[in-house]
């Protein structure tokens, strides 16, 4: 071809494109020709814009529906209707665009142009047709409505994709509809709506069994709920929930204004001393707020907080208070020996002492306080002080009418101080003893003779810090076990199976007895105590054990609690098993309601059971469940306390009853 016809053709093509005034289109974009090649164009674009509407129109149709269900089917069939005119104009429209693209893309010709026109022109003539279809649709409707409405039950919630995809029309069981259900059938034959209404039906039972559930274990019993306690002024007070009684509201009007009080004048002895405890939790108590708590005509003093009391201020009970005969300070570590000393010979008719945290008073100055105390002296407590084997032969020579001794955790006390309370045997324990007495020499130098502690009826030396040995707890037992009421010997570790003979035999008279961390005693021993003691106590007048503790003794049995059981059932009142897991199954806690079951399970006896208990520490016995409690609780009508710690089989489910209160369930909260 020439090219300058080829240059002439270009020119009059291009004067012929001005004259038509055609639109020239410059290259497009790289993101023009992605979307174009995966099929993103206008009409698509356009579709999807058409498909918005048409979902729409649908939801706008149901709600009217819901309003008006008596116009709902004519209402679906105009939808219907008007659905088809639009998709079938939106689809011409749609493929006319694209062809009309596709011509502008092959080049602005004459002949794309003319047929572009004849198909807006064929376009028109569909849509017109179709709107005469759609009356004609309706005239129709209106004509045959019953038959339209019994077609459209038959076909609801059918489309043309559902036939084609297949399945097989079901005849619902509860609204008798017809859906097309596909695959196999898997439980009733229920269409979408009915299957929609069932779930939500048992999803709202589950909630409201879950519930009514959660209710009933929230809901705690009148007998066994916890008191609900709102703490006050920062903890000042405990206000329960109940209504408080005149004196309550009287006794917290005084701790809020206790700055201000001067004197509490007539007050009785259970109000002060809970204005004590008080003051004392706060850590309040000093020498200024001291005073309201002492008079001369006080006999009995206790303080439960001396922390904040200097030394100077624990003298003046001496001066302010003359008349006492029972002094307890707890918490008094300010309390030296040289106040202790003025104490003793300021209160002539002291007689009752209890020191607790006294650790600044040394071993001879306990010895110096026993001497002036002599005769008089009736019980001692001592707890975490300096107590030796000086203040105890200053105590068995010069405190001759104790009847009380309790000492706890004291850091001097050894082995050779316990042997004081027995004959001596060796000549050191014979010199040491003489050189005490030899104080007590009367005007003409004779030396009273060695006289053990014949009055003495509670002993009880609680987790001391250094060992004692077998031998002398057995000589001390010989000498005056036959005396005493109230032994505990809790955390004496190296005590053996003749030691728990020699309790069953010189201490047959015990009402308390405790030998908890005892564990180098066996269960047989301990079987054997019990078991002579029921012996005696049946030639005896004897009103039996009231309480046990024989926690953290890992080596009981069953038939140990069974034979204890036989012997303080009707007396007896506390009893501590706390830790006792090892050995001991549901059959041997079952021996507390009297049902005695052998070693195979089988019940070989029936007693009363423990009808006068009323604590009880079953803490970390993994083997106290509430079946268990099923059995012990209704047996024990005094019982008010119940320690299970660590117990999980312990639920919620537990028997309660009104006064019975369990300490340290899992279910319980704060």
């Amino acid at each position: 071809m020439d090219p300058n016809d080829r240059v002439r053709g270009r020119a009059a093509g291009s004067s012929g494109s001005r004259a038509r005034k055609t639109v020239i289109r410059g290259p497009n974009s790289a993101l023009t020709d992605y979307l174009q090649e995966i099929g993103v164009t206008d009409h698509f674009r356009e579709r999807r814009r058409i498909e918005i509407e048409q979902a729409r129109l649908r939801q706008q149709q149901q709600q009217q529906e819901g309003q008006n269900p008596e116009n709902a089917a004519e209402t679906q069939s105009t939808n219907e209707a008007e659905e088809t005119e639009v998709t079938a104009d939106a689809a011409l429209a749609a493929d006319m665009q694209e062809e009309e693209e596709q011509a502008q893309e092959a080049g602005p010709s004459t002949s794309t142009r003319s047929t572009t026109t004849e198909a807006v022109v064929e376009v028109e003539t569909v849509k017109e047709k179709i709107k005469v279809a759609v009356k004609g649709k309706k005239k129709k409707k209106a004509a045959s409505d019953d038959e339209y409405s019994d077609e459209m039950n038959h076909r609801e919630g059918l489309n043309r994709s559902s036939a084609r995809k297949g399945g097989r029309m079901h005849n619902c069981e509860m609204c008798g509809k017809r859906f097309l259900l596909r695959g196999e059938p898997s439980g009733r034959l229920l269409c979408a709506a009915c299957r929609r209404s069932v779930e939500k039906a048992s999803a709202d039972r589950a909630v409201e069994t879950k519930r009514a559930r959660s209710l009933v274990r929230q809901q705690p019993n009148p007998a066994t709920k916890r008191r609900k306690i709102k703490k006050t002024e920062g903890g000042l007070l405990e206000l329960d929930a109940q209504l408080p009684t005149l004196q309550d509201l009287c006794v917290r009007a005084i701790a809020r204004h206790l700055d201000q009080v001067e004197s509490f004048g007539d007050i009785g002895t259970q109000s002060m001393n809970r204005l004590n405890r008080i003051i004392s939790k706060l850590r309040a108590l000093d020498e200024q707020k001291l005073s309201l708590f002492m008079g001369p005509d006080r006999t009995t003093l206790t303080l439960y907080d001396c922390t904040r009391i200097e030394a100077r201020g624990l003298q003046r009970i001496a001066s302010e208070c003359p008349r006492l005969e029972s002094l307890d300070l707890q918490f008094c570590g300010r309390l030296n020996g040289a106040t202790l000393h003025v104490l003793a010979q300021g209160l002539p008719q002291l007689n009752r002492v209890r020191l607790d945290g006294a650790f600044l008073v040394a071993d001879e100055e306990w010895a110096t306080f026993f001497r002036t105390m002599g005769k008089r002296l009736r019980a001692l407590t001592a707890a975490f002080a300096g107590f030796g084997p000086v203040a105890m032969r200053a105590l068995v020579s010069h405190c001759t009418q104790l009847e009380a001794l309790r000492l706890v955790e004291c850091t001097e006390f050894d082995d050779d101080s316990l042997g004081m309370l027995a004959w001596p045997i060796t000549e050191h324990e014979e010199a040491l003893q003489d050189a005490e007495r030899q104080l007590r020499a009367d005007s003409n130098g004779s030396v009273p003779p060695w006289q053990s502690l014949a009055h003495l009826r509670s002993l009880e030396l609680l987790r001391p810090h250094k060992p004692m040995t077998n031998m002398t707890a057995k000589r001390v037992l010989r000498e005056i076990g036959s005396h005493l009421r109230v032994l505990d010997v809790a955390g004496f570790r190296d005590v053996m199976d003749d030691f728990a003979d020699e309790v069953a035999t010189h201490a047959c008279g015990l009402q308390e007895l405790g030998m908890a961390s005892c564990d180098a005693v066996s269960a047989a021993a301990m079987e054997r105590v019990f078991g002579h003691m029921r012996a005696t106590q049946t030639l005896k007048a004897h009103h039996g054990l009231t309480r046990v503790d024989l926690s953290r003794c890992y080596m009981l049995t069953d038939r140990v609690v069974q034979e204890l059981v036989r012997l303080a059932g009707s007396s007896l009142r506390h009893l501590n098993l706390n830790s006792v897991d090892d050995n001991l199954t549901e059959y041997g806690l079952l021996a507390l309601a009297g049902l005695m079951h052998a070693e195979d399970g089988t019940l070989q006896e029936q007693t009363l059971g423990c009808t006068a208990l009323e604590e009880l520490d079953v803490s970390w016995v993994r083997s106290m469940t509430d079946e268990v409690l099923g059995q012990i609780v209704p047996r024990c009508k005094h019982l008010a306390r119940i320690d299970v710690y660590g117990c999980g089989g312990v639920t919620a489910f537990a028997p309660a009853r009104p006064g019975l209160k369990y300490v340290g369930r899992e279910c319980d909260t704060l």
